[in-house]
């Protein structure tokens, strides 16, 4: 801004020194006049064309940082939808494991997995927890634990409901 007041001082001082130098009487003190109005006007007018450059850039920079913002949120999303698949995958199996070996009906075996969320590019099972319902909590919890413990590894809780 201080570069902008000198450059409209300096233009408005020498074109009032090169007016004041042309004798009153002469046609070209019409022309020069002109001339150096223009040449303020264009002074003036010149940093218009820089902030107009200016928020083109700002508006890119914004569109850039949004742009950012959305695919991070859709790999966000896209990796916590393959986790919950993949759990989801997991429990089945282990339900199914279960009811074929026990001979469970599927409604009495609830499966859920506690997974370590600190590293999303591979899913690292904490803890599997088994509940058993109905006529499936009738059977030693114990027995089940170490058959799970034994065919999947790991920390497994079974309990009773």
């Amino acid at each position: 801004m201080n570069k902008y007041s000198i450059t409209i001082l300096t233009v408005s001082v020498v074109g009032g020194i090169i007016n004041s130098l042309v004798d009153s009487q002469s046609p070209l003190k019409k022309y020069i006049s002109y001339l150096v109005s223009l040449v303020c006007v264009v002074s003036l007018i010149a940093p218009i064309g820089g902030i107009i450059s200016n928020i083109t850039d700002l508006k890119g920079n914004i569109n850039e940082y949004f742009d950012k913002i959305l695919v991070s949120e859709k790999i966000d999303a896209g990796n916590e939808l393959i986790i919950n698949s993949s759990k989801e995958k997991i429990c089945e199996g282990i339900k199914n494991t279960l009811t074929n070996k026990y001979n469970f009906d599927e409604k009495e075996v609830i499966v859920s997995l506690d997974i370590d969320k600190t590293d999303l590019q591979a899913i690292k099972i904490e803890q599997i927890n088994v509940i058993l319902t109905g006529k499936a909590s009738w059977h030693d919890v114990k027995n089940v634990q170490e058959y799970l413990e034994d065919v999947v590894g790991g920390k497994i809780v079974v309990k009773r409901k």
